[in-house]
C-alpha cells in the first residue's frame, strides 16, 4: 500500500492545542470556561532564567539548533515542566518538515514527561503506521507501538483533556479529531498486517468520528478495506467521498482516489461520476 506521511489533521490539531499549552505557559491561559475545580494550573517557569531558555527553543527558527537547545535545557533543568511542551514543540515541527524519523523520536521523548498525552500518542502512532514497511525488520515492534499508542491514547484522552490547561471549547474541537486520528493508525497497522476486516472497523470509526473536517485520505483508505473484501458498492461509495475531499487539493491522493473510483465503478458497473469544477481561490485583497 502506497505511504502518505503524517496526515494534514494531525498536524493542525497539534499545533492548535500546543499553541493553547503555550499560552498557558506564557501566562495567557484559559480564561472563564475552563472550571479552575478541574484544569491543572499551567505549567510554567520556576526562575526567569529557565523561562527565558524555554521561549529561546520553542521560537527559535532552526528546528535542529532548537532540539540542541532541549538536550541542554533537559540537562540543565531535569526536573522542569516544561520539557514535555519542548519536545512536543520539536515533535511538532518536525513533523512539518516531514521528517518521520525525529517526529517519533521527539514524541517518544515528550512521552516520557507526559505520559498520557494524546497529541504525542497519536502523532507516534500516525507516523509508525504509516512509515512500517513489510521488509522492516523491527515491523511487528513498530506495529505494536503503533497500536499500543493509539489504544492508549483513545483510552485517557477523555481524561487528560478534561485536566489539561485548555479551554472545554479547545478539548471537546480536538477530541474527535484526535479520535479519528486515532482509529485511522491503528486501521493502518491492521492494513499492514493484511487484516481488511479489523482494518474497515477502525477505518469506520475514522471517518465517523471526524465529520468537521473529513480526510479524503481516510475515506481512500476506508475503501480500500472494503474492496479488500470484495464489498465493492460500499467500498465505491468510500471511493467518491474520498475524490470529492481530495478535488481542491490535486495530487497523489487525488490520484489515487480517482483510480480506485475508476476500479469500483467498472467492479459494480456504475458510471464514474463527473469531477466536480475546482474551486477557484479566494480573491486577493
Amino acid at each position: 500500500m502506497k505511504r502518505i506521511v503524517c496526515t494534514t489533521l494531525v498536524v493542525l490539531a497539534v499545533a492548535a492545542l500546543a499553541a493553547a499549552q503555550a499560552g498557558a505557559t506564557s501566562g495567557s491561559g484559559p480564561q472563564a470556561s475552563t472550571p479552575t475545580s478541574q484544569r491543572k494550573a499551567p505549567r510554567s517557569a520556576k526562575t526567569p532564567e529557565e523561562g527565558n531558555a524555554y521561549q529561546a527553543i520553542v521560537t527559535n527558527p532552526d528546528v535542529a539548533a532548537a532540539e540542541a537547545g532541549a538536550k541542554d535545557f533537559e540537562a540543565k533543568y531535569p526536573q522542569s515542566e516544561l520539557l514535555g511542551p519542548i519536545y512536543q514543540n520539536l515533535m511538532y515541527r518536525f513533523q512539518q518538515t516531514n521528517n518521520a524519523d525525529k517526529t517519533v523520536e521527539m514524541g517518544r521523548k515528550a512521552l516520557q514527561f507526559d505520559a498520557d498525552n494524546p497529541m504525542a500518542l497519536v502523532t507516534v502512532a500516525s507516523v509508525l503506521s504509516e512509515r512500517t514497511k513489510e521488509t522492516d525488520l523491527d515491523r511487528d515492534q513498530r506495529l505494536a507501538e503503533a497500536m499500543q499508542d493509539a489504544q492508549h491514547a483513545l483510552t485517557g484522552m477523555g481524561a487528560w483533556l478534561a485536566t489539561a490547561p485548555i479551554t472545554d471549547e479547545q478539548a471537546a474541537g480536538v477530541k474527535p479529531l484526535l479520535s479519528s486520528f486515532a482509529y485511522a493508525a491503528m486501521g493502518m497497522v491492521e492494513m499492514t498486517r493484511k487484516n481488511p476486516a479489523e482494518a474497515e472497523k477502525y477505518y469506520r470509526l475514522a471517518v465517523e468520528m471526524n465529520t468537521v473536517r473529513p480526510e479524503a485520505i481516510t475515506w481512500l483508505r476506508f475503501a480500500l478495506t472494503l474492496d479488500a473484501q470484495k464489498k465493492y458498492a460500499e467500498a465505491l461509495t468510500a471511493a467518491d467521498k474520498a475524490v470529492e475531499l481530495s478535488a481542491a487539493t490535486p495530487g497523489m491522493v487525488a490520484d489515487w482516489a480517482k483510480q480506485e473510483q475508476a476500479r469500483l465503478a467498472k467492479l459494480t458497473g456504475q458510471p464514474v461520476p463527473a469531477a466536480a469544477p475546482a474551486t477557484a481561490p479566494p480573491p486577493k485583497s
